[in-house]
């Protein structure tokens, strides 16, 4: 009735019949319900999944005339019975330890890594530097790099405070790491960063994965080293398949999209462990037209092509004109497979409820087809990620405004603990959608509080 597009599960609801609160166990069916509750008589709802993390417990019932101090609704969760909480001053750290004991709770994640929506974070995509051999324009700005070793007392992360983090993630209950940047190859410990992964994976009891997105340029030279530490999934990022427009999308020589495309067929040959995905930015007036020629890499090759909607981000002058919408991607796909003779590419179901990619495949080729529709349909409900800037910075939400610093902790010389206690204070901040935005054009509007692209790690 709602077109959640919610995978099969139970979702748990209350309403409390004398203030009229309403609350959902599932952040995506609460949004959903917003605008519809009022068409029930239901006076006050769900205000509370759109206010800021810290202030939700502040907000008062009606009648109550003052918002300093409140009773919570009733909160729900998939894993228990109704729990009903009295009320408590702003900042209480007893409040805090009650949100912790009421959340999902597992015995293979620390509540640390549970927000107050009970989303698990079982996702880190950690970014080794904020530098990127290529100059993607809605990735970063004009200005050139160099590539970088981080000293000890820099502000980017050294390779041994990585792998501390690392296992430190893992510990409390991440299951997957994707290497980010920036250009995670650029950095001249990489390798040594890739062999700690490993050594990580194998001294872990559970399963564990490990990915890279990466540019393609120099990734060919660490293919061994990388399958060898079990860091097999690979993100390829390609905006164009025509050699003579590479060096106007990414200000770098026509040369190099040949060692990435060169780079990519190595990846997917039929002997290699590598599980890639060729992720590509539709710019209207720059490569929408080549829609079709990714889509018919598909048919010989096992890839997974994934189309991205135009984001905001400091310095990428991003405008709704230039995003090329899922709707409009969904189109072009239909009607390039009816040119061609072919029936329409079939719906695939989710490989997991976390996934951000709405999957399409054309029956009897090797690849499927995806679209990451973050503006025009964000996937916020879902969300199980969290992300490391370069500099040691956790930023709970890719347009998160606010960061806290691990880096900070390490090297005041705080235990693990001590760092899991920030860690979970950023993650119980998380917003239920968008770093707490109502869409791409409030987004747009943060201005110089939006990191760049390159900086979070995508």
């Amino acid at each position: 009735l709602l077109q959640t597009r919610l995978a099969p599960q139970v979702i748990f609801c209350a309403l409390h019949p004398s203030s009229g609160w309403f609350s959902a166990s599932h952040p995506m069916f609460a949004q959903k319900l917003k605008d519809r509750l009022p068409r029930l008589g239901v006076q006050r709802h769900l205000e509370l999944a759109c206010m800021p993390p810290h202030l939700r417990h502040a907000a008062s019932v009606p009648g109550c005339g003052s918002r300093a101090r409140g009773t919570m609704p009733l909160v729900t969760t998939a894993h228990s019975s109704v729990i009903e909480q009295p009320p408590f001053p702003l900042g209480s750290q007893e409040l805090l330890d009650q949100r912790l004991s009421a959340q999902h709770k597992s015995v293979d994640i620390d509540p640390s890594l549970v927000d107050t929506f009970g989303r698990k974070h079982r996702y880190l995509r950690l970014s080794l530097t904020d530098k990127c051999n290529l100059r993607c324009s809605y990735c970063s700005p004009e200005e050139g790099e160099e590539p970088l070793v981080p000293a000890a007392n820099g502000d980017a992360l050294i390779a041994d405070e990585i792998s501390r983090l690392l296992r430190l993630f893992v510990t409390l209950g991440v299951r997957k790491v994707r290497l980010t940047g920036g250009e995670p190859t650029i950095r001249g410990d990489f390798g040594r960063i890739v062999k700690d992964l490993g050594e990580l994976r194998r001294i872990t009891d559970e399963p564990l994965s490990f990915g890279i997105t990466t540019n393609g340029v120099r990734i060919a030279r660490f293919l061994p080293q990388l399958r060898d530490a079990g860091l097999t999934n690979i993100n390829l990022s390609l905006d164009t398949l025509v050699a003579a427009k590479f060096p106007l999308l990414v200000r770098r020589d026509m040369k190099w999209h040949t060692r990435v495309m060169d780079a990519l067929h190595e990846m997917v040959a039929d002997d290699s462990p590598f599980n890639v995905k060729l992720n590509c930015v539709l710019l209207r007036g720059v490569n929408e037209e080549e829609l079709g020629a990714f889509i018919d890499l598909t048919e010989k090759l096992p890839i997974e092509v994934r189309f991205l909607e135009f984001m905001p981000f400091d310095g990428n002058a991003w405008s709704a004109n230039r995003m090329v919408p899922q709707a409009e991607i969904m189109e072009a796909m239909q009607l390039h497979l009816a040119s061609r003779g072919l029936g329409p590419a079939r719906r695939l179901p989710p490989d997991s409820p976390n996934d951000v990619a709405r999957l399409w495949a054309v029956d009897g080729w090797r690849g499927r087809v995806g679209v990451i529709a973050s503006m025009t349909d964000a996937f916020c409900g879902g969300c199980n990620r969290l992300r490391i800037t370069a500099n040691g910075e956790m930023r709970n939400c890719l347009f998160g405004e606010e960061g806290w610093s691990l880096r900070d902790s390490f090297r005041q010389g705080e235990s693990d603990q001590a760092v899991a206690e920030v860690i979970a204070r950023g993650v119980q901040a998380k917003f239920v959608k968008l770093g707490g935005k109502r869409d791409m054009h409030e987004l747009r509007e943060r201005g110089a509080l939006a990191l760049p692209m390159m900086s979070l790690g995508g």
